[in-house]
Formats: C-alpha cells, structure tokens, sequence
C-alpha cells in the first residue's frame, strides 16, 4: 500500500500538468487571502472609527430631555470576523450596521453588494470558493484516469495478478493523491490559522482558533470525498474518457449549477416579503387603535395608586410610563413579525441543506459559512444583540423621564454602555448545521465504500 502511495505521489508530483495547475490553485487562494485580509483589516477600522465617533457624539449630548436623546440614538457597528479572510460568507448581503432609536426595529444598513456589479453576483474570488469549486475540479483532472489509465495500459491487470489486494490498491492510490492535494490545501490551512491567530480579539482566540482547525477539517473532507468518488468512476469506467465525461458532469451539475438552483427554490418555496412590504405591514399592526384602550387602562390605574385624579399631579412623569409602554408593546410586535422573518429564512436554509442529499458542495458552502461566523443564524445574533441594547436603553431613559417629571437637567449619558457584539461560540454556530455536517461525512464514507466496492469486482 505504501509503495503504491508513493509510487502515485511521485507520478504526480513529476507530472507538469499537476504543477501547473496545483501552482495556479496556490496562486488563486493566495492571493484572494491576502486581498480578503486586507478588506477585513479596512472594514475593522472603519467599524472602530465609527463606533468610536458615535460614542463621542453620544456622550457629548449636553443637558436635553431623555426622550429626546433616545430618538437621537445611536448606531451599533458589526465588525467583520477573522476567518472572514477565508469565507466572506453572507456579510456583503446582510448589512453591517444598525441605528437604535426609540419606537423602531431598523434593518440593517450598507450591504456592499448593493453597489457591487452584476458580475459580483456570481461570488467574489476567496478562499472558500477555490475550495469549494476548483479543488473538486483538480481532483477529477488529477485522478479520472487512476484506474481507467492504468486498465488501458493493461498494468491494471498486472498488479491483480501479482495479489495486490484492492482495498490496497484502493488506499495506496488515494494516499497518494491525498498527499499531493495537500500541497494544495496547506495555504488554505495557513491563511485560516494565521486570520484566527492574528486578527481575533483576545478573548475570543481560542474559539476563532478552532473554527480555523474545524474549517481545514472540513475541506479535507469534502475533497476526501471528490477524491473516492473519482477512484470509483475511474474503477467502474472502460476508458478514461468516459470517467473524465461522467465526472465532469457531476462536478458542473452537483458543485456549479446545483447550489444555486437550490438558493433559487428556497426562495421560490419560503418567499420572503420585499422591505416596502414589510414595513407596511408592521407599521400597520403599530397603529392598532386597540393600543390606546390598554394605555387609557394603565393611565387610570396609576391614578389611582397614586389617590390623584390627574397626571399632572403625579409625582413622577406619566410621559416616561406611557412612552415605556409603547416601547413594551412595539417590542412584542417586532419580535413576532421578525421571527416570521427569520422562521422564512431558516427554511429556506433547510431547502439548500436538503440539496446536500445529490452532492457534497451545498453541505460544504453551509459548514464553511458556519465556521467562519458569517451565515445567516449568527448576523440574527448580531442584530438579537443590538435589539437587546436598544430597549435597555429605551427602558433607561424613559426610566429616566419618568424620574426626572420633565426636567431635562442634565442625565449621565455614559450611564448608557457602549454596544459590543459577542458572538456565538462555535458549539452554539454548529448546532443548526449537524445534518449538513452529517451528510458531509456520509458522503465521505458513501464514496469510499463505493469506491471499495468498485475494486473487489475487478479481476486479473
């Protein structure tokens, strides 16, 4: 088994296509590593500058009336995550900034691909998309004539009858590939390592570190499986030709045509309402006069707690309560119009994990996405997050007005923190993506087995 790994490695590495090819994959992740890192290091400090310069601002208010101050609000900042030098993932679609204000659950702001080109819809150059499309593309290249060749040139033939045995034919042949291929994937392993290593905060280096180890693991997988199912056709193929046809064929349906086709069938099946919409129907719900019955009720209640026929003769400010009340109320409506949102999106997420059931690449993209902390669930943390900070500070001004009767002397703005996003770990990321994990795995085990299978029916 060894000798038949070394003798493919060497075969490899001599063979002028390979270096050229594993040269020009090299090149390609390379430098979409270096030009994702040097976006994600201009993004941070344009996220620190910015949240730097609106603390100032927010704490240079001067003396004003806390409602006042809540409706002048404040933006919360996302900075973009380190294994984002490797899998951009969703950021450029998702907005990186919110704006916290009294009475309002604002969408995200400036999302980069609305000024992106058409062509940038199809994904920018990164690391991530070198793995998931060109990796596969080399490994049928490198491996369709495995056994398809070596049955053409009748030494095929030779070795069964020498005793080899096929599981290892089998493992000679892959540990050889799998070692050139690594050749290939360790800039991948060392640009997710170094991003993890260099750019996490401290607090959170030891999570980024093993999302970067996990993100490698993964796309050892993923190629693990191209490369077995590649063995397998090689094996099952009368000429080389074919398996390079069949093959082909896998690769631009399952990696190129299919993962799009299902983002496209997701939103088909599980639409999603255009923003007018949305805010149409939310501000509408806002507006139930209903509301007006509730607050005339807490008004009256607190009257008479109080033993005072009217609010001016409160001894605290009936504005701060009613203002606070309204918050309360918006707030059970955001969360219920917004997990309708995020109940459609989540579905639409299954419909793409479902499509890993025909090939390995939509489990990959999900996983890879996952691990590098721009998905979908973890930009949801982020603005769960600033919506967390939005109402304790709308429940401490208004708080603030109720205490105060109206005066606007001058109110401790720093009492208000600062907003600071604390991502989700990598236990809590991955657990919405256990069955694509799975599935990555099954294909892995599916392949080898195949492919096992396909060499114990060869005869001399």
């Amino acid at each position: 088994m060894l000798t038949i790994a070394r003798h493919t490695f060497t075969e490899l590495t001599r063979d002028g296509r390979f270096r050229l090819t594993a040269a020009l994959l090299v090149v390609l992740a390379i430098v979409a590593g270096l030009a994702g890192w040097q976006q994600v290091n201009a993004l941070r400090a344009e996220a620190v500058a910015a949240a730097g310069g609106e603390r100032d601002r927010w704490l240079g208010q001067g003396n004003k009336n806390p409602h006042s101050a809540a409706h002048y609000g404040v933006y919360a900042f996302k900075e973009p995550r380190p294994l984002a030098v490797v899998d951009p993932g969703v950021q450029a679609y998702l907005g990186s900034a919110v704006y916290l204000e009294a009475h309002k659950q604002n969408e995200p702001l400036y999302r980069p691909a609305q000024d992106g080109t058409a062509l940038q819809r199809f994904g920018d150059l990164s690391p991530a998309l070198v793995g998931q499309a060109l990796l596969p593309l080399l490994v049928i290249l490198l491996g369709f004539a495995a056994f398809a060749g070596e049955r053409e040139r009748g030494t095929l033939r030779q070795l069964l009858a020498l005793g080899v045995r096929p599981a290892h034919l089998l493992l000679g042949k892959a540990l050889g590939f799998s070692a050139a291929l690594a050749l290939v994937l360790a800039p991948l392993a060392v640009l997710g390592v170094a991003a993890a290593a260099a750019l996490a905060p401290a607090g959170q280096r030891t999570d980024e570190l093993l999302r970067a180890v996990a993100w490698v693991a993964a796309y050892g997988v993923y190629g693990g499986a191209f490369l077995f199912l590649t063995l397998a056709v090689s094996a099952l193929a009368r000429t080389p030709r074919t398996a390079l046809v069949v093959l082909l064929a896998f690769w631009l349906v399952g990696v190129v045509a299919l993962p799009r086709a299902l983002s496209d069938l997701g939103r088909s099946l599980h639409p999603t309402p255009s923003s007018i919409a949305f805010r149409t129907e939310l501000e509408a719900a806002l507006g139930d006069p209903h509301a007006r019955e509730t607050l005339e009720a807490q008004r009256i209640a607190i009257l008479k707690k109080y033993n005072v026929t009217e609010t001016r003769d409160l001894p605290i400010n009936w504005s701060g309560i009613a203002l606070q009340f309204g918050e309360e109320r918006a707030n059970g409506l955001f969360d219920r119009f917004y997990q309708n949102l995020w109940s459609t999106l989540a579905a639409q997420d299954r419909v793409f994990q479902l499509g890993a059931f025909l090939s390995p690449a939509p489990a990959l993209q999900l996983v890879s996405q996952a691990l590098a902390g721009n998905d979908t669930a973890q930009h949801q943390a982020f603005l769960t997050q600033a919506e967390h900070h939005r109402r304790e500070m709308q429940r401490t001004l208004n708080g603030a007005l109720r205490d105060s009767k109206g005066s606007t002397a001058a109110f401790e703005w720093g009492k208000i923190p600062p907003f600071v996003f604390n991502p989700p770990p990598l236990t809590t990321a991955l657990t919405p993506l256990l069955p694509s994990l799975a599935l990555l795995l099954a294909w892995f085990a599916a392949t080898a087995l195949l492919a096992l299978a396909t060499l114990r029916r060869l005869r001399a």
